[in-house]
């Protein structure tokens, strides 16, 4: 079972760059620093096998496997697919491997129950065994791969950043990607960055935990990204996603509350960890990741630490969300409050950027305060907005004289938005506003480029109008 949550084009102002930041540093990890090590690991179980250990070691593991009624590969079975033992490094690499993949079996030797501890195959046995963990301990992996026979903070963190494989990486990085896109403009660059963290911290300590002394260790992402999916199940709530599933052959697209998400990817996770018996993927970690992403976005959520107006974007991403999101921006601006207006209005424009209603409702809380620093760019945009008919021009025009009261005509445009704006205000025939922006640019000592095309064009909307003072725009 697959299930992807699918998430809205990022846009400028709703950038997931936390979310490029880590997968980047997921993929130069991967690259850079964990390239070499299966050179590393090829060397150190090729030395190990030309020591002639694994040729009695094998035959231990085979009476291990029968005294322990050992049922996931038949040792017969993989030496008549094989060539014999000794006999071909690249045979020999595959049986190591399943050695290694029974951490009981190396319990068992040192335990006695295959073989004298006293005895002299022991003895080379254990120190190949030695030499084989100094050689691996060149690998980069080796050195940061959480490691469940010890506590180190450090490789908590690190764990998080590598991956046993491309494919790994790939799966891990295209569900970043899918929930980075949804949470980070919810939760916030810096504290996206941190829940990440601390359900990758959580995840590793429930892998850690539950595998203690255990000769092996884990890596990857999943567990943070986990915490992810809890986070967005709980966050987004009974608001519905879309969601893509795949069950089987079985595939389609769904809408859902959010929430319904988290208990079929809990119990997905649970019942593959359940019934994995080769225990190569660490489902107690995405379980351990996923249960501390829910109760970090309860705690986000109550403590109301969540961007409302990127929520109800992303949540619902229709015409009733964009509704509700207008309504609570007109509410917040009778409450003369332009923060939480703007906070609901910004990614209404990140869609509806050439929407007149929208920017008339932005302008108006620019202007409740004196001062306010996005007045001249909110005024800029305006005025540029294509020529889409009657609303935008009343628009336009209202919002200059407007400005110009804030500004006590001081206005602060550029020379060529001037120009600009005095040609369309003079096609719109508002000759008061398109006069001043004449006016003043021709006080200027220096020729602009476009003045006497907009000041032909002032004289012919004052001549339409039948006002005096033609010949002065002539």
């Amino acid at each position: 079972m697959l299930i992807l949550p699918l998430a809205r084009r990022p846009s400028r102002e709703y950038f997931p760059w936390i979310t490029a930041l880590l997968v980047l540093v997921n993929v130069l990890v991967f690259w850079v620093f964990q390239t070499g090590d299966s050179a590393v690991e090829r060397a150190a179980a090729d030395r190990y096998i030309d020591s002639g250990v694994l040729v009695e070691e094998w035959d231990w593991f085979a009476d291990w496997a029968d005294l322990t009624n050992y049922q996931v590969l038949s040792t017969e079975d993989v030496d008549r697919w094989l060539d014999p033992v000794g006999e071909s490094r690249e045979a020999d690499r595959v049986r190591l491997s399943i050695v290694e993949s029974e951490p009981d079996f190396r319990a068992a030797v040192e335990s006695g129950m295959v073989t004298d501890p006293e005895g002299d195959a022991f003895a080379r046995w254990q120190q190949a065994r030695d030499q084989l963990g100094a050689d691996r301990s060149e690998s980069f992996t080796r050195s940061y791969l959480l490691r469940y026979d010890e506590f180190s903070f450090v490789t908590l963190v690190t764990h998080q950043f590598m991956h046993a494989g491309l494919g790994h990486l790939i799966g891990n990085m295209v569900f970043l990607v899918l929930l980075g896109l949804l949470l980070e403009p919810v939760l916030g660059r810096l504290q996206f960055l941190t829940l990440y963290l601390f359900a990758g911290l959580a995840a590793g300590l429930t892998s850690l935990g539950l595998n203690w002394g255990v000769d092996g260790g884990g890596l990857g992402a999943s567990g943070a990204i986990a915490g992810l999916m809890g986070l967005l199940a709980v966050v987004f709530g009974r608001r519905k996603v879309r969601f893509f599933y795949w069950v089987f052959v079985y595939f389609d697209y769904v809408r859902a509350p959010a929430l319904v998400l988290l208990p079929l990817w809990l119990g997905w996770e649970l019942v593959a960890w359940a019934t994995d018996t080769a225990g190569r993927v660490a489902y107690e970690a995405h379980v351990g990741g996923m249960i501390a992403g829910a109760l970090l976005g309860f705690l986000v959520v109550r403590w109301g630490h969540v961007n409302q107006a990127a929520l109800e974007m992303d949540g619902g991403g229709g015409l009733e969300q964009d509704r509700r999101a207008i309504e609570r921006a007109h509410r917040a601006l009778d409450a003369l409050d332009a923060a939480t207006a703007k906070r609901y209005l910004n990614p209404l424009l990140a869609r509806h950027a050439d929407e007149p209603k929208l920017w008339r409702l932005y302008f108006a809380t620019c202007c409740l305060r004196s001062g306010d620093p996005e007045l001249e760019s909110v005024v800029r945009r305006i005025f540029r907005l294509p020529d889409n008919g009657p609303e935008v021009r009343e628009l336009i025009s209202e919002t200059f004289s407007r400005y110009r009261q804030l500004r006590n005509d001081r206005i602060r445009i550029p020379v060529s938005l001037a120009v600009f704006l005095a040609h369309r205000l003079a096609r719109w025939d508002d000759i008061d506003g398109a006069r001043f922006l004449v006016d003043r640019m021709s006080q200027s000592n220096r020729p602009i480029q476009g003045l006497p095309e907009a000041t032909s064009a002032l004289a012919a909307a004052v001549e339409r109008a039948g006002h005096p003072g033609v010949a002065d725009y002539r």
